[in-house]
């Protein structure tokens, strides 16, 4: 049965041959974010923060370019700009040409001056961002929220300023606190923020994030409902609830909100000729669930179909997409020779030079693959590409992803030890599994690629440890709660 927030026909076409049509900012809320603009910028403000605040980002920055061009003197068109393309909560560091169009409107908006206290301070704050003396982008991000937040001790009335400072924290927790600290603190500030302004749209999508985690997943589902009744027709308001969703199991909901989510994208008009990043990414995560209820068919075609879609949008969540959704569609079957002769490139079109923390995960299932099918020449191949890999995340300061990284070298090697009769294989996977499961999972996907803790569950059960098995399992789950194999592993553990 199906829960009664998921409404309206499923059936939704994932063909790029859908008709695209102008996008309708009618249904995204209400907020009360007034500025010394023009009365003709002022209205297009308003709805490139509304848009800001769905992350619907690309279609914000028209907006608040539109407002510019309504009011050349419209600072705060200029800082609409700069936070459009800053994406806190996003797991992809800001490429070069989103950095550029954004310090030029942090610096067109110093030249033209702001018209209150209230928007000098959120000019400055987004400025802490671009401040060229921050070599990295964690110092950037770091400096941005911290102004942020203080905008809301500053003005503690203003509904905008105390959203903003609830992404703030979320962008700041780290994904090592297991006490989730700062995205409690979020939390109870957007329920307070959502009381007072229920049809603000940050207080129910930021609250979503503040509470995609396993522990906190169900004090989501308030937000999940009256979210999608807010905007029913956004593609990522609609994709969110499916984080949740994930998070809790209930994939058949987790599935539909993604088609959903797929087709909203596709009826929307193509920003500068790219398909949007919150397609592919609602591919992803559709793909994950359709594996998980067994429809494997079913997931095969939604990776075709992501694969087989031209010109989408060159950021890190089409490249995380792209690589993630064949990898996991091989490991999950256990197709381990599929999963080794994964192409090295897996998508034409993105710059991938960019994008290594994406390509480490087809190393990964490479190396995986080619260990669990007998081809140590693949694993010696795919565990030197990961290396290189990690070596440049390192330079980049990409911390949490070179720890995923180091998880996904240990895999690999511990499967290569199983295979050549190495008794140390089950501690060596111990070891990369406490390794992955110390930092969490991204929002940018529904699971870790094949978790590790799993793996760790299926040696054990392969060495006939069947007790230690069990446990793995029932902890990879705590985790990713009904996960396919890891249901299926404490089965066959338990020789049913």
């Amino acid at each position: 049965m199906k829960h009664p927030l998921i409404a309206g026909s499923l059936a939704l076409s994932l063909s790029l041959g859908t008709t695209l049509a102008q996008a309708d900012t009618s249904q995204l809320g209400k907020i009360d974010f007034p500025t010394s603009c023009s009365s003709s910028a002022q209205s297009i403000v308003s709805e490139g923060t509304l848009l800001l605040h769905h992350m619907m980002y690309q279609m914000a920055s028209a907006r608040f370019e539109a407002a510019a061009k309504a009011d050349p003197s419209c600072a705060m068109a200029q800082w609409g700009i700069a936070m459009s393309n800053f994406h806190p909560l996003w797991p992809g560091i800001q490429s070069p040409p989103e950095r550029a169009k954004g310090l030029a409107a942090i610096e067109r908006a110093a030249d033209l001056g702001a018209g209150t206290a209230l928007e000098k301070a959120y000019l400055a704050a987004a400025a802490k961002f671009y401040d060229p003396d921050l070599s990295t982008y964690p110092e950037r991000k770091a400096a941005w929220a911290q102004a942020q937040r203080q905008i809301k001790a500053d003005y503690p009335e203003n509904t905008d300023a105390a959203a903003f400072a609830a992404l703030a924290m979320l962008a700041s927790a780290s994904p090592r606190d297991k006490s989730l600290a700062l995205q409690r603190e979020a939390g109870a500030l957007l329920q307070e923020l959502h009381e007072k302004a229920p049809q603000h749209p940050g207080a129910l999508h930021y609250a979503i994030h503040a509470y995609d985690y396993p522990a906190l997943a169900e004090a989501a589902l308030p937000f999940v409902q009256a979210y999608l009744e807010l905007a029913p027709e956004n593609p990522h308001a609609l994709h969110m609830p499916s984080h949740i969703m994930t998070r809790l199991g209930r994939w058949e909901e987790a599935a539909d909100l993604n088609r959903r989510s797929a087709a909203a994208v596709l009826a929307q008009q193509k920003m500068n000729g790219k398909v949007s990043n919150h397609y592919p990414h609602a591919l992803d995560y559709l793909a994950y669930a359709l594996l998980q209820m067994g429809k494997v068919e079913e997931a095969t075609q939604a990776v075709a179909t992501l694969l087989g879609t031209a010109d989408m949008q060159d950021v890190f969540g089409t490249a995380y997409a792209v690589a993630a959704a064949p990898a996991r569609l091989a490991l999950e079957q256990e197709d381990w020779k599929a999963a080794a002769s994964l192409p090295d490139i897996p998508y034409e079109g993105l710059e991938w030079g960019r994008y290594p923390h994406a390509l480490s995960i087809v190393a990964f299932a490479q190396g995986v693959g080619a260990a669990r099918s007998g081809n140590a020449e693949g694993v010696e191949t795919a565990l030197a590409r990961l290396s290189k890999l990690t070596e440049t995340m390192n330079e980049r300061g990409m911390n949490y992803w070179v720890t995923l990284a180091n998880a996904q070298r240990g895999a690999i090697e511990a499967w290569q030890a199983y295979e050549t009769g190495d008794a140390n294989a089950p501690a060596m996977m111990q070891a990369a599994a406490d390794i992955e499961d110390s930092v969490g999972k991204a929002p940018v996907t529904p699971s870790h690629v094949l978790p590790v803790r799993e793996q760790l569950g299926d040696m054990q059960r392969m060495i006939n440890d069947a007790e230690s098995a069990l446990a793995s399992y029932q902890a990879a789950l705590a985790i990713s709660p009904n996960r396919r194999r890891s249901i299926e592993g404490i089965a066959e553990a338990s020789g049913n």
